[in-house]
């Protein structure tokens, strides 16, 4: 008769155990292994990349100092290098003197807001007796925002106010005997310029 061959008990739960290890370590070296003509995009490249800021500081425009669409410009800056005919547009008559106008006038039908130019400081509120009330705002660059005939004035000396926030309302003007009204000059390196230089320019190239 044979002899029959019998298994001690342990070997069978050992044989299991390496089968399992054995099968572990094969599929964890496929996952990894990367062959050298494969093309593989990782997400996180994709992303990181890809990414575009949401606003680019390329993008900031000086805005105009009202936000009214029914606003217009009543009278222009003065400009002695421009022909004759814009010279004279840009010329206010009060009690029998010619001034030339250092800014630019706006005017509307009805009052509208008043907003800074750009991020600044406001340096000084008084009130001109031709010109009404007045705000001036300090910003880099040398700048200096001025703005004339003014009602409701919400802001106070050494407020910090953003691009576009409001600082006042429109108002009066005795140069001009009209009701709503904005009277705008800047001054840059100390010197008045023409706004319309810097209004709708780009911020990094002023």
């Amino acid at each position: 008769m044979k002899k029959r061959l019998v298994l001690k008990p342990f070997v069978l739960p050992t044989l299991y155990i390496l089968m399992v290890v054995t099968l572990m370590f094969m599929s964890t070296t496929m996952i990894y292994e990367k062959d050298d003509d494969e093309d593989i995009t990782y997400v996180s490249d994709s992303i990181f990349n890809n990414t575009l800021p949401v606003i680019s500081s390329d993008e900031v425009f000086v805005l105009n100092p009202f936000s009214s669409d029914k606003v217009k410009i009543t009278t222009g800056f003065y400009n002695y290098q421009e022909e004759e005919s814009k010279q004279e547009s840009s010329i206010v008559k009060y009690d029998n003197t010619y001034l030339q106008n250092s800014g630019i006038t706006y005017s509307s039908d009805e009052k509208f807001d008043i907003v800074s130019i750009m991020d600044g400081k406001v340096t000084k509120i008084y009130n001109n007796e031709l010109l009404g009330n007045i705000v001036e705002i300090t910003h880099e660059n040398n700048i200096v925002s001025i703005y004339q005939m003014l009602t409701d004035v919400v802001v106070k000396v050494d407020s910090r106010v953003k691009r576009g926030d409001i600082i006042a309302k429109s108002g009066p003007s005795k140069l001009l005997n009209t009701t709503n009204n904005l009277h705008f000059e800047i001054i840059k390196d100390g010197m008045i310029i023409n706004p319309s230089t810097i209004l709708g320019k780009n911020i990094k190239d002023i």
